[in-house]
C-alpha cells in the first residue's frame, strides 16, 4: 500500500482495510452521514481545533472523477454540493446532515465510492511557512484522535504535509540555506521533524492542494 493510498483513506473505516474506499449503492437518496463519514463529529469539534485542517471527500465513479452532480435535499430546498473532479468543494453542515438527505444524479443501481483525505487550511502559495505547515499537522492530529472515536488508535499518524501538484520543494532555514523536500509518490513531502529549524517551504509554483499524511 502507498503513502498516497494511507492519505486518501486516513481516518476511514479505520477498523477495516485502508487499501479502498467504502463502495455506497448511489440511490436517489441516501442518508448524507453514510457518505460523509466522520464528518458530523468533525463539525462537533470547537472552531479553534478545526481552523488550520478539514476533512476532503473524493467521489468516483466507475473508477473516475464522480462529475456530479449532488443535493442536499432539506423540505422543499435542494441545496447543491459542488465537485471538482469529484471532489467536494462545499461540506455538508451539521444542519444538513442532521436534518437532510443527499441526492446523487445516478440511476440506484449504480455505485459509487467515496475516498477521505485531510488536508491544511493554509492558502496555497509558492513561499509557506513551515511553523503555520507543523501547526496544522498537530491540529490535525490531535483532532484526529477525536473524530475517530474508540478507534482513534488504529489510525495512522500524522507526520507530513505533501504538496499535490509540483515537482519538487525546499525547506528554507533561519541562515537562509536550503535543503530539498523529498518526495512522497511523486510529490514534494515535508516532516517538521526531518527538518528541524525550518522556517519556510519554497516552491516552484502554489500547489493544488496540501494534504496531511
Amino acid at each position: 500500500m502507498t503513502a498516497t493510498s494511507r492519505r486518501s483513506l486516513l481516518l476511514l473505516v479505520l477498523a477495516a482495510s485502508l487499501a479502498a474506499g467504502p463502495v455506497l449503492a448511489a440511490q436517489k437518496v441516501i442518508d448524507p452521514k453514510r457518505v460523509f463519514p466522520y464528518l458530523p463529529t468533525y463539525w462537533k469539534l470547537a472552531p479553534g481545533e478545526r481552523n488550520r485542517f478539514v476533512l476532503a471527500y473524493v467521489f468516483k465513479h466507475n473508477g473516475q472523477p464522480l462529475a456530479g452532480p449532488m443535493w442536499i435535499l432539506m423540505g422543499q430546498a435542494r441545496n447543491p454540493i459542488p465537485l471538482a473532479d469529484g471532489r467536494v468543494t462545499r461540506l455538508p453542515t451539521a444542519a444538513e446532515l442532521d436534518g437532510g438527505k443527499l441526492e446523487i444524479a445516478l440511476d440506484e443501481k449504480e455505485k459509487v465510492s467515496v475516498n477521505l483525505q485531510v488536508e491544511a487550511l493554509i492558502r496555497p502559495a509558492a513561499q509557506l511557512d513551515a511553523r503555520e505547515l507543523a501547526a496544522a499537522i498537530d491540529q490535525a492530529t490531535a483532532g484526529e484522535k477525536k473524530v475517530a472515536g474508540l478507534v482513534g488508535f488504529m489510525a495512522p499518524k500524522l507526520t507530513e504535509v505533501v504538496f499535490v501538484g509540483v515537482a519538487s520543494g525546499e525547506a528554507q532555514f533561519v541562515d537562509g540555506h536550503r535543503a530539498p523536500l523529498p518526495l512522497d509518490n511523486g510529490a514534494p513531502a515535508f516532516t517538521p521533524a526531518k527538518f528541524p529549524g525550518a522556517v519556510k517551504i519554497v516552491l516552484p509554483k502554489p500547489p493544488t492542494i496540501i494534504l496531511i499524511g
